[in-house]
């Protein structure tokens, strides 16, 4: 009996051994995926919570800018009604300023948008 039980402990044993490599193999991804999935979570809100003083500078920046332009504009607008001389070179600068902000409150828009 006892030479039974040393023999079936053995070849539990065996059986065992044999099967760690295949548990690690199958479990191994399982668990890189799940640490993958925390690590990108939290490396995610550090990064917006890192990003939050350089977007309010930015969006700062923006809205001084637009603000620049609006007056620029409205200065431009007043001086084409009443100004005698006014050229079509002004008027071409009048058009790239309306573009410019334009392209100012969209990115200011863009920016405060969520991360993606």
């Amino acid at each position: 009996m006892k030479e039974q039980s040393k023999t079936f402990g053995l070849h539990t044993l065996v059986t065992w051994v044999a099967l760690i490599p295949v548990l690690w193999f199958i479990g191994k991804p399982l668990m890189v995926a799940t640490v993958s999935e925390a690590m990108a979570a939290d490396v995610k809100e550090i990064v917006v919570e890192q990003n939050a003083p350089i977007k309010s500078a930015f969006t700062v920046l923006l809205t001084r800018d637009i603000n620049s332009l609006r007056k620029e504009i409205a200065a431009l607008r007043f001086r084409q009604r009443n100004d005698e001389n006014w050229e079509a070179i002004d008027a071409t600068y009048l058009e790239d300023l309306q573009i410019e902000l334009e392209a100012l409150k969209e990115a200011r828009e863009e920016l405060n948008g969520e991360i993606r």
